[in-house]
């Protein structure tokens, strides 16, 4: 379940095209968290589910008013909740995975470490600091009403104990060097997508995965750069399981 501020921002009853709408310290709050200033647009969904384009016309600690302008033809949010496990990438490129697994509709970006990723020492450098920013701003670009979550980095077998890892319907990772046929996409609600460093997963890391649970996915017979197979698997699950069908 999305949290707030994570949340979509919600207003409690119906409204129309033109309307000035109060919204709540809830959604004030979602507000600022969204950085979103007066006189700038964001996304509003109403009572009865239906998503809308509003222009922020006050603000404050309790309260914000806006104009309803838009209608938007679909809903911007995925049936299909997401959790994006990724390997700390190299070279800043979680700052660009943050961003783009925002617009591709994740729920939430946990970032791991693992046997082949950037270590502890070397998350200054990779800027992760910003990569919360980068998935407001890929939210905000596309126009979703949510916010991925990015939680904190932590070990990848710590997550693959927790709470949040077990409550998954379905779990898969990325594997270049799976043999498994099948399909592991299997329909569900709630997904783990789990993406390995440069290099791919190590073989004690593969055997971990598949003893708490996770399926392999291999995308075709080529070697993916990793953000790539982070941007394919995400399309992949999106396409069978969410809101990206043809």
């Amino acid at each position: 379940m999305i949290r707030a501020p994570y949340a979509p921002l919600v207003h409690a009853a119906p409204f129309h095209l033109g309307d000035t709408v109060a919204l709540d310290p809830v959604a004030a709050a979602g507000l600022r968290f969204r950085k979103v200033n007066v006189k700038e647009a964001f996304t509003l969904c109403d009572a009865a589910g239906r998503y809308f384009r509003a222009s922020l016309t006050a603000l404050s600690d309790a309260h914000a008013e806006a104009v309803v302008y838009e209608a938007m033809p679909a809903a911007p949010e995925s049936p299909l909740e997401i959790t994006l496990v990724c390997a700390v990438l190299q070279r800043q490129r979680m700052l660009w995975v943050a961003q783009k697994a925002a617009e591709l509709g994740v729920a939430r970006i946990q970032p791991v470490f693992t046997l082949k990723s950037v270590q502890a020492d070397g998350l200054a450098h990779e800027k992760a600091h910003a990569w919360p920013a980068q998935a407001l701003k890929g939210a905000r670009q596309c126009r979703r009403g949510s916010v991925p979550e990015m939680a904190p980095t932590v070990q990848l077998e710590a997550f693959t104990a927790t709470a949040l890892w077990k409550s998954a319907d379905v779990r898969v990772f990325l594997d270049d060097r799976a043999d498994e046929a099948g399909n592991p996409l299997t329909a569900c609600r709630s997904l783990m997508l789990v993406v390995g460093p440069e290099g791919g997963f190590a073989n004690v890391e593969r055997q971990r995965l598949v003893d708490a649970g996770a399926r392999p996915l291999r995308l075709g017979g080529r070697v993916l750069r990793a953000e790539t197979a982070v941007v394919a698997g995400l399309v992949v699950a999106q396409h069978r399981l969410g809101d990206m069908g043809l």
